[in-house]
């Protein structure tokens, strides 16, 4: 039987490395609340999620807009630590799920079930607080209609992900 044991980051630096992610033809970056956003230089984030109904008008989440973080160091200590972006604090959570972007968790193939004797509260935790601030940011300006946007960091354009209809 496997032992039950808290989740130890290797520090290899994978993550804070290879921010920028291309999925579905849309270049994305690190997710980041309104607030964190403000912790980064400002010519380093862009919007990411935007609501509206005819164009995106209010913006509801931001992205970091370069590959490496500017606070990992050369040797893969984060100097922003205490005070990392959630999304950071949920890593390797990534959507509920393992991601196999992190190198302690890279054999992992899509589809297929793993048994982990990682006990993850503390990213589970980051990752709910995460995702009930997003619904939180659109439950506040929600109206009939209403459509979520996408901004494409290799364009530098809003793509429409269509209607928001899960409140």
């Amino acid at each position: 039987m496997n032992e039950i044991v808290e989740f130890v980051c290797k520090r290899c630096g994978w993550c804070c490395r290879n921010l920028l992610e291309t999925k579905d033809g849309i270049e994305r970056g690190l997710p980041l609340t309104d607030k964190e956003a403000t912790r980064f230089p400002q010519e380093l984030v862009s919007p990411k999620v935007a609501i509206g109904i005819t164009d995106p008008k209010i913006v509801v989440l931001y992205q970091l807009n370069v590959n490496v973080c500017p606070y990992i160091n050369s040797q893969n200590v984060c100097e922003k630590y205490e005070d990392r972006p959630l999304m950071c604090r949920s890593f390797p959570i990534v959507a509920g799920d393992l991601s196999n972007r992190c190198t302690v968790f890279s054999y992992r193939i899509k589809g297929v079930s793993y048994s982990d004797s990682y006990s993850m509260e503390k990213q589970l935790d980051a990752s709910v607080k995460f995702t009930l601030y997003l619904k939180n940011r659109i439950k506040k300006y929600y109206q009939k209609g209403l459509k979520v946007w996408e901004y494409n960091l290799a364009t530098k354009n809003w793509v429409c992900r269509g209607f928001y209809d899960s409140l």
